[in-house]
C-alpha cells in the first residue's frame, strides 16, 4: 500500500498565516500612526519654544522704556501686537503688567491625542534693571 503524502501547503495553514501577518501588519501601521502624532506634537513644542523666545528678545531693544521712561507701553495694543505677531495654531499669553522676570505662555490644541499631554510651553525670561538715565 503505497501512501500518498501532498507537499506545500494547506488552505487552513495559509489562512492562518495570512490573520498573523494582517495582525502584524496592522500594529505596523497604528506605531506609524502614533509616531506621527508624536512628531506633530514635538513640531508644536518647538514653535511654541520659538515663539516665546521672541517674545522675550522682542522686550529687549525696549527694556529702558518699559523700566524707566515709559512703563505703560507694555499695554499699548500696538506694542503687544508687535511682540506677539499671532500665528493660527498657537495661543499666547502674556502677563498683564511688565516684570524683570517674565513670564510667556504659549498653548495649542492637539485633538488627535488623547493621552493628556500639556499642550503647553512656560518660558521665564530674567532682564536686568538698567541704571537710571538710559537713553532708549
Amino acid at each position: 500500500m503505497l501512501i500518498n503524502y501532498s507537499k506545500g501547503f494547506s488552505l487552513l495553514e495559509v489562512m492562518v498565516a495570512l490573520i498573523v501577518a494582517t495582525v502584524a501588519l496592522l500594529g505596523l501601521a497604528s506605531g506609524q500612526l502614533k509616531s506621527l502624532q508624536y512628531i506633530t506634537n514635538s513640531f508644536n513644542y518647538t514653535v511654541s519654544i520659538i515663539e516665546a523666545n521672541n517674545v522675550l528678545e522682542r522686550i529687549w531693544p525696549h527694556l529702558c522704556e518699559l523700566q524707566q521712561t515709559d512703563p505703560s507701553l507694555y499695554n499699548d495694543a500696538d506694542f503687544r501686537n508687535y511682540l506677539s505677531p499671532q500665528i493660527d495654531a498657537y495661543t499666547l499669553t502674556l502677563p498683564a503688567n511688565f516684570s524683570n522676570d517674565l513670564s510667556v505662555e504659549v498653548t495649542w490644541q492637539d485633538k488627535r491625542l488623547t493621552d493628556n499631554l500639556e499642550n503647553r510651553v512656560v518660558i521665564t525670561g530674567s532682564f536686568p534693571t538698567l541704571p537710571d538715565g538710559c537713553t532708549p
